[in-house]
């Protein structure tokens, strides 16, 4: 976690640096995690004090103890809590200083300088209503930059920030005030800066592999930018697409559009030759540019991993099928599991075991099987074999050497049957999907069919899908579904 996101922490409080795109709180079931879902998936075990808008950022109060939630609820209800928000906007305000009030609700806004062509407002909201800035920024006419909704102006992002914030300490009473600092894009309004000011807030030097741009997400629409350790590749996602200007050891351009996938080709910097290591969460893995349709690291599993890092693996048997370059099988190996590593390449086989000895794992102590998963599902069930975790991430669409075709929207749920003997009692079954027009309702309804159709109950059930850094535009669905499912 990156440094610049935790502002404070006591005993009572946590006090963050909320990122421009983020919820306060997940919004529905198959939504990305919100802060206060992603914070407590590390740990933290807080209260949400107060809220605001996805695309705003800047300071937010989180309660740790009964003390600090009951001291602000007060607070915030009297009034009490001084907020203080930064805003840029096209139009000046005709007056230095006023209060627009309307029925039960309450904002002072000053001016304070021009930005370039833009202009620096400060407002205090007295009353706290759900966008309550944004709306009588509009009223008075000087409405907030990047307000699609509210005044029609778009820009890099929502240029609308939490600056500080003040209120009684509660444990000492003593008044305390946090601030974050005002984000570069105020004064450089390009896409790109907002797209490194959101990805700072969240990665510390543990992950330096993440994607960088988002296409429409980031508002950059029709490219997409993965970063892996200082060297830049980039996704044209149609021929016109524009590519903003990178930095970084190696930048490489590649064409991917639903009619056409180029090879890979370096832009800038030096060629890469061979593989070179990445970390994530702590891991080592190896990637290459040129080698195969991927790198080597598919990013968007990245909380997925994480998650079996965390979990109490030791001594347990997991089975990682579709292994790729086994980097589920490397994460949950760390957590001191006994692995099995199951596709139909050689190569990444040997790539994964390349991942294995890149963390300090003795890839002997594993095993590495090559061939056809549904062939080994059925050899592996009439051999009565079992394991504590079985991973299912097959390619959306894929043809065996022997002609079988799978498509995840129609035969997931057949392959989720195949595994399910596989499962020992109280074990888990991992389903993910990539394929975007499959609904996460359906997904599970697939997994939860196939589940029933074998005999066994589910136990607990958790969905997940993408990570922070794979930001959707508004109406965007996030194309990844991942479940997990305890078995009985």
């Amino acid at each position: 976690m990156a440094a610049g996101l935790i502002l404070y922490e006591d005993a009572d409080l946590l006090v963050v640096h909320k990122p421009s795109g983020i919820n306060v709180h997940k919004p529905d079931p198959f939504a990305p995690d919100g802060l206060h879902e992603w914070l407590g998936k590390r740990g933290y075990k807080i209260s949400i004090l107060h809220r605001l808008d996805k695309e705003t950022s800047g300071v937010l109060v989180f309660g740790k103890s009964t003390r600090a939630n009951q001291s602000l609820a007060k607070q915030f209800e009297k009034h009490k809590v001084k907020k203080e928000y930064l805003f840029l906007s096209a139009q000046r305000p005709k007056r230095q200083r006023f209060c627009e009030e309307w029925p039960n609700e309450a904002t002072w806004f000053e001016y304070l300088e021009p930005v370039g062509e833009n202009h620096l407002i400060k407002a205090e909201p007295v009353t706290g209503k759900t966008h309550q800035i944004r709306r009588h920024a509009k009223i008075v006419k000087f409405p907030v930059l990047g307000d699609t909704k509210y005044g029609n102006v778009p820009a890099a992002r929502l240029m609308l920030h939490a600056h500080r914030i003040t209120f009684e300490h509660p444990a000492t009473g003593q008044p305390v005030t946090f601030e974050a600092s005002v984000p570069a894009v105020f004064e450089d309004l390009n896409p790109l800066t907002a797209a490194r000011e959101f990805r700072d807030l969240i990665f510390d030097d543990d992950t330096n592999a993440y994607r960088l741009v988002s296409a429409a997400g980031d508002n950059l629409p029709e490219i997409i930018v993965d970063s892996y350790a200082g060297r830049q590749f980039v996704q044209r996602l149609a021929p016109t697409a524009e590519v903003p200007a990178l930095d970084g050891l190696s930048v490489y351009e590649q064409l991917t559009t639903k009619q056409q996938r180029t090879a890979p080709r370096l832009v800038t910097g030096a060629a890469i030759t061979e593989r070179f290591p990445v970390r994530e969460n702590g891991l080592n893995f190896l990637i290459n540019f040129g080698e195969g349709l991927s790198t080597g690291l598919f990013l968007d599993q990245r909380e997925n991993r994480r998650r079996l890092l965390k979990m109490p693996l030791a001594g347990k048997r997991v089975l990682n099928c579709f292994a790729y370059t086994c980097a589920f099988s490397v994460a949950a190996a760390k957590a001191g599991a006994v692995t099995t590593s199951i596709d139909l390449s050689r190569n990444y086989l040997d790539w994964g075991q390349e991942n294995f000895r890149a963390n300090d794992l003795d890839p002997s102590q594993h095993e590495f099987v090559f061939g056809d998963v549904f062939d080994w599902l059925k050899r592996f069930a009439k051999r009565n074999q079992q394991w504590d975790l079985v991973l299912l991430d097959p390619p959306t669409f894929s043809t065996t050497k022997g002609g079988r075709r799978f498509q995840a929207e129609r035969d997931y749920s057949a392959l989720a049957a195949l595994a399910m003997p596989l499962v020992a009692r109280g074990g888990m079954l991992f389903c993910s999907t990539n394929q975007r027009t499959l609904s996460p309702e359906h997904f599970e309804l697939a997994i939860r069919d196939a589940v029933h159709a074998t005999g066994r109950e589910i136990k607990a059930q958790e969905f997940e899908t993408l990570p922070f850094d794979y930001r959707l535009a508004d109406g965007e669905w996030a194309y990844l579904k991942t479940v997990w499912s305890t078995l009985d």
